[in-house]
């Protein structure tokens, strides 16, 4: 039983033909694999909260099950429906669930807005940072540091951007008008300016890295969440990642505790982004060094209380066991690929 108050917004999906059990086994799963706050209801209801007070969670139904979530703004509210269903796509096939929306259909989804690009500079030898301006960025100051930049395909004509469907759920445009999607890090953000920073990594491919290296002022663009990991919290730090992580780097480095210590790896070829310096955390440049990293680690155990790491998804395998064998709860280890090779 639960005694706090719920978070404001909700949405649920009836799924009759699920049994509660399958669904209360598979959030158990996901809440140890992922570290999350795991909560439940006299085994007819299970529950997980996270870190912004947002939760999500399954009951039984009259038959079979409820799945729901639950948050503290409407765009959290989607953003968070969107993340469950895909965690749980592989259990929940053929069941095609249809979502309670407190959005009518063919409107914008809540964690959707337009900007325009302001500006954009050289800020590395492979960096280039976007300025983008819009009027709905208030959502992109919170500790979810990760957003999506939305491109129209190239060549478009009228731009055609996502609505929410009868179902609750997010359509896409498709076939020709697919929109390009890819992850950033919200690297600075002024809301009463009206103005948001990203810093793209440019390398040889990318549809992005083409796009920052000619962008032209005013162009319009969409931006979806915010999502993904958060900051990095803990009095003694271990973080790393490749060029793609070195801006969320940056992020975790401004909010650290003052008298905070720890180390801070750049895995990538190249170490002249411009971090910020914390008196407290080393940084050291180790090109491709996650395997020897593991193996420092595996030996010695590992004394940081926050933990955190984003490279190529192969090269994160040796650390991401490193960090079970010096059995790290999960709630304290944030492991991501933020790429395959």
């Amino acid at each position: 039983m639960r005694h706090d108050p719920l978070p404001p917004f909700q949405t649920e999906a009836s799924l009759p033909d699920l049994p509660f059990d399958r669904i209360d086994a598979l959030i158990r799963s996901k809440a140890a694999e992922l570290g999350l706050d795991l909560h439940n209801g006299h085994r007819r209801s299970t529950w997980c909260k996270l870190p912004d007070g947002s939760e999500f969670g399954a009951k039984m139904g009259p038959t079979g099950s409820i799945l729901y979530v639950r948050a503290h703004s409407r765009d959290r509210l989607h953003e968070l429906r969107e993340t469950v269903e895909q965690h749980l796509d592989g259990s929940l096939a053929g069941l095609d669930p249809a979502w309670s929306s407190l959005d009518r259909p063919g409107a914008h989804p809540p964690n959707f807005s337009l900007a325009r690009v302001a500006g954009s500079q050289r800020i590395a030898a492979d960096f280039i940072r976007l300025r983008l301006e819009g009027d709905d960025l208030g959502r992109f100051a919170r500790d979810l540091i990760h957003f999506r930049l939305v491109l129209q395909p190239q060549g478009a004509g009228t731009p055609s951007w996502p609505v929410i469907g009868p179902d609750g759920r997010t359509i896409w445009p498709a076939g020709a008008a697919a929109l390009h999607r890819p992850a950033y890090t919200v690297r600075h953000v002024d809301v009463a300016a009206g103005w948001l920073e990203t810093d793209v990594f440019i390398h040889d491919t990318g549809r992005a890295c083409s796009f920052a290296a000619t962008a032209v002022p005013g162009t319009l663009v969409g931006l979806t969440g915010p999502g993904g990991g958060g900051i990095a919290r803990g009095k003694v730090l271990l973080i790393g990642g490749d060029e793609t992580a070195y801006p969320a780097l940056a992020r975790i480095l401004e909010a650290a505790a003052p008298d905070g210590t720890g180390d801070c790896y750049l895995f990538g070829a190249t170490a002249d982004y411009p971090l910020p310096r914390h008196p407290g955390i080393r940084v050291i440049h180790a090109p491709r060094g996650e395997a020897d990293l593991a193996r420092i680690l595996q030996r010695h155990g590992i004394a940081a209380d926050g933990i955190w790491f984003a490279t190529e998804r192969s090269r994160l395998t040796p650390l991401k066991e490193a960090v079970a064998t010096g059995k790290i709860p999960a709630s304290r280890a944030h492991l991501a690929a933020y790429w395959t090779a």
